[in-house]
């Protein structure tokens, strides 16, 4: 009987470890269901191979080579033996084998550095899985380690997650490589260690996510202009809209920005400099509900649907100014007409963003005030904020 050579699946036999399988169709169904089962908690490199022997892990390297030198003559030396933790299986023994360099004499274990960070025994999925906890329950670092051992069984500490906050890259970077050139700007509070600063956020109206976020200890007019300078550099200059701070309005528009105050601000402006009047003169009821008709008339000029007929409204007003109240006088020459422009410029261009709504809201969702509390650095509040605006740009960010 004629003998028939049968080939190997592939040319170099070190590139994977044979089972009965690669030779023998009826052995696949029980591998496939096993590989299946290891893949569900692994995120493998192409150049790991990894077996389940009698319930352990092995890992090897499918290509070898030295570390040391890079000679691929390498031999296997040893079996080394180490735990890592997966957040769906707990803790995990796993044997790596170790090789020796037949070259240089150096021996290393293998590369597992697509599964765990550095020497840490958590592995790239268990870390992210508890920065997605962070990230969804913001707050208290306890009560996310109090869902690990729930979920896990592993007790980590406070420090350790706190670490890998600290660790956590700016979720901006790289996000888009062309923003619209129509953002909104604005500032929050925070306090850390007793000292009260200010982030600086600008967020992209068209793509609904936020193009640059930074702590300042000042919210001054260098600062201002230092970080809409660097947020957009290289980027279009539109328009920006913000609420009414005195510091903005000149550095955005030097920066070349056309410039929208927030409607809602706006009108709370307003309403502060009525109300003022009514606390600082003798006023009759009657005399305020006359105020109050007129205030309620300016109001109406943001419900015109073209920048002609604002101007137009405005304009009427003006010629009979000197009929209305003095406080009303002072809104329309003093507030209104000197800024006209930078009130009602949405109704010139249907891209500029009329209110600062979604980035305040965007505040809300990234830095509660409860989280403000209990922040002591920069680093762990902008680690948290980053982890929260991924999630926002999950549910939120408009796609190119």
């Amino acid at each position: 009987m004629t003998k028939v050579k049968t080939n190997v699946p592939i040319v170099n036999m070190d590139e994977q470890t044979y089972k009965l399988s690669d030779f023998v169709e009826e052995f696949k169904k029980i591998e496939v269901k096993d590989l299946k089962t290891e893949n569900r908690f692994n995120n493998l490199s192409k150049n790991i191979l990894v077996r389940n022997k009698k319930g352990i892990l092995h890992y090897s390297d499918k290509n070898p080579f030295c570390p040391s030198c890079g000679s691929r003559l390498v031999s296997k030396h040893s079996i080394y033996s180490r735990k890592l933790y997966f957040y769906d299986k707990g803790e995990v023994k796993v044997q790596l084998d170790r090789y020796k360099c037949d070259k240089c004499g150096k021996t290393f274990n293998t590369d597992i550095n697509s599964i765990v960070g550095g020497n840490s025994n958590y592995t790239l999925g268990f870390v992210e899985k508890v920065l997605d906890l962070v990230g969804i329950f913001y707050g208290s670092l306890r009560s996310v380690a109090y869902k690990v051992k729930k979920d896990t069984g592993i007790d980590i500490s406070i420090q350790t997650i706190e670490n890998w906050i600290l660790d956590v890259e700016d979720s901006n970077k790289g996000k888009i490589d062309r923003y619209s050139g129509y953002y909104l700007f604005d500032s929050e509070w925070g306090k850390f260690n007793g000292k009260w600063c200010y982030r600086f956020s600008l967020f992209d109206v068209k793509y609904n996510t936020l193009v640059a976020d930074k702590f300042y200890s000042d919210e001054t007019t260098k600062n201002v202009r230092e970080f809409l300078e660097q947020s957009t550099f290289n980027q279009e200059r539109i328009a920006i809209t913000s609420d009414l701070k005195e510091e903005y309005k000149p550095v955005i528009e030097k920066l070349g920005f056309k410039h929208q105050w927030c409607e809602i601000h706006s009108k709370k402006n307003i309403n502060e400099f009525i109300k003022d009047y009514f606390n600082e003169n003798e006023v009759s009821d009657d005399e305020k509900e006359l105020i109050k008709i007129h205030k309620r008339d300016i109001f109406d000029l943001f419900k015109s649907k073209s920048y002609e007929e604002a101007r137009n409204k405005f304009d009427k007003r003006l010629d009979i100014v000197e009929e209305y109240p003095t406080v009303i006088q002072d809104i329309l020459l003093t507030k209104i007409m000197p800024y006209f422009k930078t009130y009602f410029l949405f109704l010139i261009d249907g891209k500029v963003e009329r209110t600062t709504n979604k980035i305040e809201n965007l505040f809300l969702k990234t830095f509660p005030r409860h989280v403000k509390k209990i922040m002591k650095t920069f680093e762990g509040a902008m680690g948290r904020i980053w982890l929260r605006q991924i999630i926002w740009d999950q549910k939120n960010m408009t796609q190119k």
